[in-house]
């Protein structure tokens, strides 16, 4: 095997990253970061009441293009008829779908390179939050966007998902335009 191939082999090894006995620090915020994420946290618990769904519309948020044609979602849900559910809406509008259900497929999901990963909070073996903190820490993921898709949808849970970089937070059950409608405006 060529260096270059152990070299991309090894970019796309995230088990250790997603291993839970590696430590990965949370972000620190400022009082004046944390202050600006409490209003964003305050509309988003009113859009999630309104709509089903809130994106952010701060420019701090990870945002890119899709590199896959049509766009492949990684649908991180443990819930095989929510699951199936989600799939089912996503393939009908025309995007690719992995799905993954615990912490080691999500890190064979990842290493598909999704354009977006749609993660619930809630999971068997891990913590959605900490996912989303380590996607944000390690650098060839730290623009990946993701959306929050979870039961929790307590002003809390939203501000920790923005404090994480979450590009936005969906309460389950979602609606599937609101699902799409967030989706679209995150890979726009």
């Amino acid at each position: 095997m060529s260096q270059d191939s152990q070299d991309n082999n090894s970019d796309l090894d995230f088990t250790k990253h997603f291993n839970p006995s590696t430590t990965v620090a949370e972000p620190v915020k400022s009082v004046a970061e944390v202050a600006k994420l409490s209003e964003e946290a305050v509309i988003g618990e009113s859009k999630l009441t309104s709509n089903g769904y809130f994106v952010r519309l701060f420019p701090d948020a990870p945002k890119r293009q899709p590199v896959h044609n049509p766009p492949l979602v990684l649908i991180v849900e443990d819930d095989d008829v929510t699951g199936m559910i989600i799939e089912r809406v996503m393939t009908m509008n025309k995007f690719q779908v992995k799905r993954a259900a615990n912490r080691a497929q999500i890190v064979e999901g990842i290493k598909m390179r999704p354009d977006l990963v749609l993660l619930d909070v809630m999971l068997p073996d891990a913590n959605g939050f900490d996912i989303l903190n380590r996607i944000r820490a390690h650098e060839k993921m730290a623009d990946l966007p993701v959306l929050m898709l979870s039961s929790l949808g307590a002003l809390d849970d939203i501000l920790k998902g923005l404090k994480l970089g979450a590009n936005g937070y969906l309460t389950k059950p979602a609606k599937s335009k609101a699902l799409l409608d967030a989706i679209k405006n995150v890979l726009a």
